[in-house]
């Protein structure tokens, strides 16, 4: 079939179609514009977005690698370090320049007999900024809490403080 061919047998469809024909055909390329230009590109889109969330799905399914709970928690000390742990709150407490009165504490079995907490209270003396240096250096200790502080001056203009901390120190029972 050669190119006149082709242009004799369009000029004979309005001919033969009529001017249903002519509309119909015009209904069909409208659709055809709006298909490709349209829908093409939003089924496009919703299949990677189901792609996406498909991923996304399986992920969550499958179930992370447990590591060991010994792997995950830090080894809290032993039982019989807490005069180990006295003695070095006292080495801190006089690295800092922090003076310590007197130190009551108590001790507490928990989580079914398995963690023995000390609980300790002592009044101290020093500057603020030596204070603030001597707890951020007991929250470095394994198994250390510092639970309540309070802080006192005597007048505005003294520079020394009287404090009260209460902290806690957590061990192991075997």
């Amino acid at each position: 079939m050669t190119k006149s061919h082709l242009l004799w047998y369009l000029r004979l469809i309005p001919k033969y179609a009529g001017v249903l024909g002519l509309a119909g055909l015009a209904l069909l390329l409208f659709a055809w514009i709006l298909y490709s230009q349209d829908l093409k590109p939003y089924q496009a889109d919703l299949a990677d977005r189901e792609a996406e969330l498909e991923r996304k799905s399986r992920a969550l399914r499958t179930p992370l690698m447990a590591s060991s709970p010994e792997q995950q928690l830090p080894k809290l000390n032993q039982y019989d370090t807490f005069t180990f742990f006295l003695r070095r709150l006292n080495e801190i407490a006089k690295a800092h320049l922090i003076d310590i009165n007197q130190v009551d504490y108590k001790s507490q079995i928990e989580a079914d007999g398995k963690l023995k907490r000390y609980s300790m209270q002592f009044p101290a003396t020093g500057r603020y900024i030596q204070f603030r240096r001597f707890t951020t250096a007991l929250q470095q200790i394994p198994g250390v809490r510092v639970e309540a502080i309070n802080l006192q001056r005597q007048a505005i203009t003294e520079e020394q403080l009287t404090i009260q901390i209460q902290l806690s120190y957590l061990t192991e029972v075997h």
